[in-house]
């Protein structure tokens, strides 16, 4: 669970004492307990683990989401450690919990994660001031990525040069990630246009397609920088508050080239799961659910986009 060494001192010292304080706290860290048991525990019984961690989990979640309408000053760290123990268990529970009218997709999973990431981000921008002096180690934990606190300015330009991220080296990537992320430049461009300054008079249509692609071509962006990224555990995740609400609404609307976007993305969630037990096989099932949705999209009638196709399966385990 620790991204950076120095979150270890808070999550095994502060974080314990703070939970015996706040209740949904201590929920949920039973909750993620309860559900690593149960994920990783050879014991013949251990499944029954994951109706504790959901019950934990609910409880928790109840008293988290009465507190978000007015949230102590002292408490925006531990709402924020509630909401990433929240993602957790999004990915980490099984999509089968004894019920079957109530499970969900793989892809529905990640849609959900995406959500609770906007809630989290929320959270950050509400109560920055108060997460920047708290005993959780925030200002360690951007100092990772970010050069100055402006990252936070919404309207913050995807620039190379100015950026206050830090961004990972694309020269990172080796030539086999590097041409299959091309392909999605080249997909995007095939499908809504290449990049081009707006004109006066231009209609809404043409401006829409632009405006698509540029959505499209920040999230690309993001996850390429995503691939090259390899100082920080988890990282992965944080392509979904990068890659903006735009294109996380794409996703819900399972429009293609965002749902291709995110079959590439499944590629560094599968890497991630051979390290954290609640990715473990996510972004192989994320795969064969995507990939069977595009199969019935115009995206196969193009050279790259059944190139890519072929490639994030492979890459996962999968016949192509």
């Amino acid at each position: 669970m620790v991204g950076i060494p120095e979150e270890e001192s808070y999550l095994s010292c502060v974080m314990p004492r703070e939970a015996l304080k706040h209740e949904f706290l201590l929920d949920g860290i039973f909750a993620v307990a309860a559900l690593d048991i149960a994920r990783s525990s050879e014991e013949p019984d251990a499944t029954k683990y994951e109706h504790i961690a959901l019950e934990y989990y609910n409880r928790g979640s109840a008293t988290f989401r009465a507190l978000l309408a007015d949230i102590p000053p002292d408490t925006y760290h531990l709402m924020f450690i509630f909401a990433t123990a929240a993602a957790v268990m999004v990915m980490g529970l099984p999509q089968g919990t004894g019920d079957s009218k109530d499970e969900m997709s793989v892809l529905g999973r990640i849609i959900t994660l995406g959500d609770l990431f906007s809630g989290t981000l929320l959270i950050v921008y509400a109560g920055w001031d108060k997460l920047v002096d708290a005993p959780y180690p925030f200002r360690e934990a951007l100092s990772v990525k970010v050069n100055s606190l402006e990252i936070l300015d919404l309207n913050c330009p995807v620039e190379r040069d100015g950026l206050p991220y830090r961004l990972a080296s694309l020269d990172l990537l080796d030539d086999e990630i590097r041409m299959a992320l091309a392909r999605l430049d080249s997909v995007n461009n095939e499908l809504h246009g290449p990049p081009q300054v707006g004109k006066e008079g231009q209609d809404a249509a043409e401006e829409g397609a632009r405006s698509v692609h540029e959505v499209y071509r920040v999230a690309i962006f993001w996850l390429k920088e995503n691939f090259a990224e390899r100082a920080v555990k988890g990282y992965c995740l944080s392509f979904f508050i990068l890659a903006g609400q735009d294109f996380a609404a794409a996703v819900k609307n399972a429009e293609p080239v965002a749902l291709f976007i995110l079959l590439h993305w499944a590629v560094a969630l599968d890497a991630a799961g051979r390290d954290h037990w609640w990715a473990k096989g996510l972004g192989k099932h994320l795969v064969i659910e995507i990939s069977d949705i595009l199969q019935s999209s115009g995206l196969v009638l193009i050279p790259d986009g059944r190139d890519g196709i072929a490639w994030v399966r492979q890459r996962v385990g999968l016949l192509t």
